[in-house]
């Protein structure tokens, strides 16, 4: 069994911390019901699991403020699963990849540029490895720029394309893994 540094196998390191994540969000009434909330509920789950301390390989140990925007900006993300895209769009009635992202943002309390060029240039850089809820995730399509947000689990949420609506994508897909273009940290802490 592949062993993490320092300590415990992967399987025991990752269904432990997945226990006591869904524990606290059902003490918390965090779990959503029905099918589609239940999603988002998991993708949740999944997601806070890799901010809690010796839950992530990765080395940042966000602090408690941090980790409040980082749920903030995943419950709002989250939370527009089903909405519309719409071109110019960054509000309910419709988003498009940078308007969304803006708006989960503002919503957070946090200020960002709005386009997805600007949104690249505003940001720190993340090597693909230390990828963490929220952090912004850049795409290459069809000649433009297209930005997602990080969910956590290897996923995303975007507003993809006209006639589609704000989905959670896995980035491990041969179409996003072939554009992916980097990805940035918009948080500053």
């Amino acid at each position: 069994m592949r062993r993490m540094a320092g300590s415990q196998p992967v399987a025991t390191f990752a269904s432990g911390c997945l226990h006591r994540v869904t524990r606290a969000a059902r003490r918390h009434g965090a779990i959503p019901t029905g099918a589609h909330a239940a999603m988002r509920g998991a993708a949740v789950v999944l997601a806070l699991a890799g901010l809690l301390p010796g839950c992530s390989p990765v080395r940042h140990e966000p602090g408690l403020r941090e980790l409040a925007v980082r749920q903030a900006l995943l419950e709002t993300a989250l939370g527009q699963i089903g909405r519309p895209y719409r071109y110019g769009g960054g509000d309910g009635d419709g988003f498009d990849c940078s308007g969304l992202v803006h708006f989960v943002y503002s919503e957070a309390g946090v200020t960002v540029p709005r386009t997805a060029a600007d949104q690249r240039r505003a940001g720190r850089k993340v090597p693909q490895r230390e990828l963490q809820p929220g952090d912004a995730v850049f795409f290459d399509v069809d000649g433009g720029l297209h930005v997602a947000l990080y969910v956590g689990d290897g996923r995303v949420i975007h507003a993809p394309s006209r006639g589609k609506d704000v989905r959670l994508t896995a980035l491990a897909l041969p179409y996003w893994r072939e554009r992916y273009a980097g990805a940035v940290t918009l948080l500053d802490f």
